[in-house]
């Protein structure tokens, strides 16, 4: 949420790729004839660790004493009980509901008029011609694409509301952070034990509710991959998560 602590994120970062430089290092130094041998061993019998010289390095000394750093002030919040609370999230709930409904029914409908189509050609005691067949197999194909499309739309509509609301909650948390010179912000589920007069989660709430009382969805006829392509909003492929914010 801080400086301090992105300042504390990096060696994790530093560890982290350096790993990934050994592994690449490693994988280059493996010669084709070592990986024919690596190969051939895979079907022998189980061998005993190989034992590798260890070579000395130069001994590290005792730094000199450093400044410390400040004690750290924390806070906690949880996202699971903001988004339960808030009202913009309750009216994304109702709206797509609706919505969802809607096209549980029209698919049953569907299900049931193919049903039919089926039961009339079975009681003609005739088998079924090509030309019905055929028919038939169109209409399947045209239906899981109709709703497929219907239901990724719902999706889509829901990642775009839930999305406005975690991107506001991101701000919200950082704004009562330096208000209260907060070095540390986390998910409450990261934190096994915490004093409550450490959540902030009741704060964020309100100011959420007050600032987000609802979100742009798109209409239940719009497609949100085409509004994306009039240009008529910012866009950014993104990944929701429970972090408050978007990847």
């Amino acid at each position: 949420m801080t400086a301090k602590r992105n300042a504390g994120l990096a060696p994790t970062r530093q560890r982290a790729g350096f790993g990934r430089w050994v592994t690449l290092a490693l994988a280059m130094t493996l010669t084709p004839v070592a990986a024919m041998a690596q190969g051939a061993a895979t079907g022998a019998a189980p061998q005993q660790p190989p034992v590798l010289p260890m070579p000395a390095v130069p001994e590290f000394k005792p730094l000199p004493p450093g400044t410390r750093p400040a004690a750290p002030v924390i806070g906690v919040f949880n996202t699971q009980m903001i988004m339960s609370q808030s009202v913009a999230v309750q009216k994304i709930e109702k709206e797509l509901g609706t919505r969802r409904e809607a096209l549980v029914s029209d698919v049953r409908a569907e299900e049931t008029q193919l049903q039919g189509i089926r039961q009339t050609i079975l009681k003609s005691g005739k088998a079924p011609t090509p030309a019905q067949q055929q028919d038939l197999q169109k209409r399947v194909m045209a239906d899981r694409t109709k709703f497929g499309n219907r239901s990724r739309i719902l999706e889509e509509d829901a990642q775009v509301g839930l999305n406005q609301v975690q991107r506001e909650i991101q701000q919200i948390v950082s704004a009562i952070a330096r208000a209260r010179g907060m070095t540390m912000v986390l998910q409450a589920g990261t934190a096994a034990l915490h004093d409550n007069t450490l959540d902030i989660s009741s704060e964020v709430v309100t100011h959420l509710n007050s600032t987000l009382p609802s979100v742009y969805i798109p209409g239940p006829n719009e497609d949100p991959e085409e509004i994306a392509k009039t240009g008529k909003y910012p866009v950014a492929p993104f990944q929701m998560n429970d972090q408050g914010g978007d990847q």
